[in-house]
């Protein structure tokens, strides 16, 4: 994966993954280690590269959450939550809607959902960095709201009071 995670863009990486889609675990990573220390590959000529090619998993991924048995898409939707997401201007802004219209949500305020990947404030979803969210939450008359970082990963809960209910819960 070619990702920054939470930090600008200039500092992407990457993260290795093994071919279930998961994290390499110690003795992966020292395969891999050996064969870079071993320098043990060649490079491909530009030409031989091959395509690029992409495909959305979002839908898949919601189908996934709906089909989890602690997940009541009909309990949900007729609670009539009214909700926030602060997605920092990532992904999330896509993807976090997405979900909850999935879920049965009707009423979602939007803040920093636009994923143009300029983020809107220090995108780590830590209290000192959600002043003006939590705010927003907290005159918005919301249930509650979330907030995700740049690569959906971290998520943060305010109250609808405003107040924190961090990721560490």
């Amino acid at each position: 994966i070619l990702t920054a995670s939470h930090n600008p863009k200039q500092w992407n990486a990457l993260k290795l993954l093994n071919n279930k889609g998961e994290f390499l675990n110690a003795s992966e990573g020292a395969s891999i280690l050996e064969i870079a220390d071993a320098e043990d590959f060649c490079f491909a000529d530009v030409d031989d590269l091959g395509k690029v090619s992409t495909k959305d998993y979002t839908d898949m991924h919601i189908q996934h959450v709906l089909n989890l048995d602690l997940v009541d898409a009909k309990a949900i939707q007729k609670a009539g939550f009214t909700v926030a997401i602060d997605a920092v201007n990532s992904v999330g802004g896509i993807a976090m809607p997405a979900l909850f219209k999935a879920l049965g949500i009707k009423n979602v305020l939007e803040i920093k959902c636009e994923p143009s990947g300029h983020f809107a404030h220090t995108p780590e979803p830590l209290p000192e960095n959600l002043i003006e969210t939590s705010e927003i939450i907290k005159n918005s008359k919301v249930d509650v709201g979330f907030v995700v970082d740049p690569d959906v990963d971290r998520l943060a809960i305010i109250n609808e009071d405003g107040s924190m209910f961090n990721e560490e819960y």
